[in-house]
């Protein structure tokens, strides 16, 4: 479990995972969407484009991290496994495909559409991530989202300490290259709460989980989802040692990179 101070409680960015993100060269990869090297990559609730807002990152008090400041609404669904989502796009917008294109422009929330959902075929202990890029160009995201599992009720209030922890991410993700999105196109990306799938050490306390696509989005584009326990418990999901994997274009290779 990780703390932080009052003034700076809505944080995902460690000075760990900061200091790996600037080193996310948005260059030409593999992934959905084009050849050369190999794309890295990696609850429930929907975000759009909302203000920017700025904030400091802190240094998480052991492995956890903080989360920033939101303005999305916490919500919760479920759904069956999909098939990679394509969007239409114009015909002979070279753009839009364009890897080169996503290496020298990062994401804006204004051109993507996030979601976190329950996907029962990954297994009670996942949540997926999605994010589709909605508009006529392709851009670049981080190898990976940036995510915290909260205790909600410790966030934003007046007094104490903000309880949350940042899943770790698979070895060697740290450096380049980054995720080109193209237009019309969803990557998509898997958080394991508990890989370990036990019981003993884990906790109940988190109820919350924290997404921002990307490190180059503001704190004011984070999406806070509702964490519930699923396959027919009741309370909080069990949380121990969490793992979150690469950004990949489909489902099943987002499930692969999230084991340890």
């Amino acid at each position: 479990m990780a703390t932080t101070s009052t003034d700076n409680r809505r944080r995902i960015l460690s000075l760990a995972l900061l200091a790996a993100a600037t080193t996310l060269a948005l260059t030409a990869c593999d992934g959905p969407n084009g050849s050369g090297s190999t794309a890295a990559a990696g609850g429930s609730g929907t975000v759009s484009s909302s203000p920017s807002s700025a904030a400091t990152p802190v240094a998480p008090a052991g492995a956890g991290s903080h989360a920033p400041q939101s303005t999305a609404p916490i919500s919760s669904s479920h759904r069956p496994t999909s098939t990679p989502t394509t969007l239409p796009t114009s015909p002979g917008n070279s753009d839009a495909t364009s890897d080169s294109y996503a290496a020298k422009h990062p994401c804006a929330m204004d051109q993507l559409s996030l979601k976190t959902v329950y996907d029962a075929q990954l297994g009670a202990t996942r949540r997926l991530i999605e994010v589709t890029d909605t508009g006529s160009t392709a851009c670049g995201l981080d190898a990976y989202p940036l995510v915290a599992i909260e205790k909600a009720s410790t966030i934003n209030v007046g007094n104490g300490q903000a309880e949350n922890v940042q899943p770790s991410v698979p070895n060697g993700s740290g450096g380049a290259p980054g995720y080109p999105l193209h237009a019309g196109r969803t990557a998509y990306a898997v958080v394991d709460l508990d890989p370990s799938h036990s019981t003993t050490g884990a906790s109940r306390d988190y109820d919350e989980l924290a997404v921002i696509a990307s490190s180059d989005l503001p704190n004011a584009d984070e999406l806070d989802t509702k964490l519930t326990e699923e396959g027919g418990s009741a309370g909080n999901p069990y949380v121990k040692s969490p793992l979150l994997g690469l950004y990949r274009d489909t489902i099943a290779a987002a499930a692969t990179s999230a084991t340890g």
